[in-house]
Order: C-alpha cells, then sequence, then structure tokens
C-alpha cells in the first residue's frame, strides 16, 4: 500500500511539474528552462546521495558510473527536454499522457533485453497505453 501511496505522489509532482513548466515557458525557451530544471535537481540529489549513501557510491564499479550516467542522460537531460519542448508545441493536456507511455517502452526493452515475461495483465495494459495513444493523437485540433 505505501508503494502505491508514494507512485501518486510521484504522479501528482510530475503533474504539477508539466504545468509549472508550461507556465515557464512564456518568458523561456525549452532548452533554457531544462537546464533551469536540472541544475537545481541535480544538486539536490547528488547532495543526498552522498550524505546518505557516502559508502556505498565509494564502493561502486566505474561500470556501475557508466550506466547510471547513461540512464541519467537519456531520463533527466534528452527526455526532460523532449517533454519540456512537447509541452510548449501540443500543450500539457496532450503532451503529459504521451509522456506516460515511457511503461510502454520500458516493457518492450525488458522483454527484448531482460526476457521479462509476457503475462495477460501485460498485454490487456499495453492495449490500454495503446489505446490510449491513439485516442490523444487522433484528437482533431480546435
Amino acid at each position: 500500500m505505501v508503494g502505491i501511496l508514494l507512485a501518486l505522489m510521484a504522479a501528482s509532482c510530475w503533474g504539477c511539474s508539466a504545468v509549472l513548466v508550461r507556465i515557464g515557458l512564456q518568458y523561456l525557451r525549452p532548452t533554457t528552462g531544462t537546464w533551469m530544471s536540472l541544475i537545481p535537481g541535480v544538486l539536490l540529489i547528488m547532495s543526498l546521495a552522498v550524505i546518505f549513501n557516502f559508502r556505498e557510491i565509494t564502493t561502486l564499479a566505474i561500470m556501475a558510473f557508466a550506466w547510471f550516467a547513461l540512464g541519467g542522460l537519456f531520463n533527466f537531460a534528452f527526455g526532460r527536454l523532449l517533454n519540456t519542448v512537447s509541452i510548449q508545441l501540443v500543450g500539457v493536456t496532450r503532451a503529459t499522457p504521451l509522456f506516460n507511455t515511457a511503461a510502454l517502452f520500458a516493457t518492450i526493452l525488458a522483454i527484448v533485453f531482460l526476457d521479462e515475461t509476457i503475462t495477460p495483465w501485460l498485454i490487456v495494459g499495453t492495449i490500454s497505453i495503446v489505446s490510449g495513444i491513439m485516442l490523444i493523437t487522433s484528437e482533431q485540433a480546435r
């Protein structure tokens, strides 16, 4: 139950973030806005990581740092930039649901590269996501 509550809290934070990005884009370019959001996030997370996990960080293999750096590059740098530009171009109400199809891509990649198991519920969820994408992208512009 705690995990579900934390996930809902995270979703509400991301929803608020998308609205704040849209408001900020009235005054900045998407690239500048992305940097403005990345820098405080990196400083906060790095500080917390060093404070609470310094010993574990010093024992990590170089390859672990490389994988986490690559993940951060795709997630926080490229992903956030593309998300910011999409919010500017199509608005929060269309960009955010499409951004949240990350589960679909994670599922596909996990099946292909990590041999994850395909279950009936996974198929139902995937069909739901694809149906939602079709509904959102087929909406006529007003």
